[in-house]
């Protein structure tokens, strides 16, 4: 009876590898499609040359005393 149930046993493991292996597969799959389409987006990026600026809360009310419109373009 011992032998059926570590047969059963080991059918069941054998399953849960095959089934986490596909699985695995499938993920490493999807990682490579999200790194294929970060790095075209970082490319473009890079032809763009965008570039961010930080300001600080003075030179923020500093330059929309200044220029009030300029809030809708920061």
């Amino acid at each position: 009876m011992k032998k059926l149930d570590s047969n059963q046993d080991k059918e069941l493991l054998l399953e849960e590898l095959k089934h986490l292996r596909k699985e695995n597969k499938k993920l490493a799959s999807q990682k490579d499609k999200i790194k294929a389409k970060y790095d075209k987006t970082k490319k473009e990026l890079k032809k763009k040359d965008v570039r961010k600026i930080t300001l600080t809360d003075e030179q923020s009310r500093f330059l929309s005393s200044l220029f009030p419109d300029i809030d809708s373009l920061l």
